[in-house]
C-alpha cells in the first residue's frame, strides 16, 4: 500500500479555513495612495484659490468670478459682442485690476498695456483703439 506524503502545515490551514483569502495588500497600498493623491490635489487647489494666484488664460480668477457674476458682461462675452464687452469691462474696472495683478511683474507701464490688452483680445476678441493686429495675432501700437 502506498503511502501519501504528507501535507504541507500551508495545505493544512487551507484546509482548516476555508473562506481564508491571501492578505489584499497591493490593493489596499493603491487605494491609500490614490486617496491621499486626491487629498493632496485638493489642498494644494485650496492653498492656490486662497493666495490669489491662481489665473485662468491670464487673467486672476478673482476677475473671472467677478465678471461671470455680471449678467452684463456675460450676455455681452456670450453673444459675442466684443465692444459691449470692453465697454463693460471697462465699467467694472477689470482692466485696472488685471493690471494691478500684473505691475509687480511687468514695472514697463506700455508693456504692461500690451500685455493686458492682448489677454484682453485673445478672450473677448475686442482691439484697442491704440492697437492693431499683425499677422501673428499679436497686438502692436498702431503707427501715427
Amino acid at each position: 500500500m502506498a503511502r501519501l506524503a504528507p501535507e504541507s502545515s500551508r495545505t493544512i490551514r487551507k484546509q482548516q479555513r476555508p473562506d481564508y483569502r491571501p492578505s489584499p495588500k497591493v490593493p489596499v497600498k493603491v487605494i491609500t495612495g490614490i486617496y491621499f493623491s486626491i487629498l493632496l490635489s485638493i489642498f494644494l487647489g485650496a492653498v492656490l484659490l486662497s493666495s490669489g494666484r491662481m489665473t485662468v488664460g491670464g487673467v486672476p480668477l478673482s476677475i473671472v468670478m467677478s465678471f461671470l457674476s455680471d449678467e452684463a458682461a456675460r450676455n455681452a462675452y456670450l453673444a459675442g459682442e466684443p465692444a459691449a464687452l470692453h465697454d463693460r469691462l471697462e465699467v467694472m474696472g477689470i482692466e485696472e485690476q488685471i493690471k494691478e495683478y500684473y505691475r509687480p511683474q511687468i514695472s514697463d507701464e506700455a508693456k504692461l498695456d500690451q500685455y493686458i490688452h492682448q489677454i484682453l483680445y485673445e478672450r473677448t476678441g475686442y482691439v484697442g483703439a491704440q492697437y492693431e493686429v499683425n499677422s501673428q495675432g499679436v497686438l502692436v501700437l498702431k503707427n501715427r
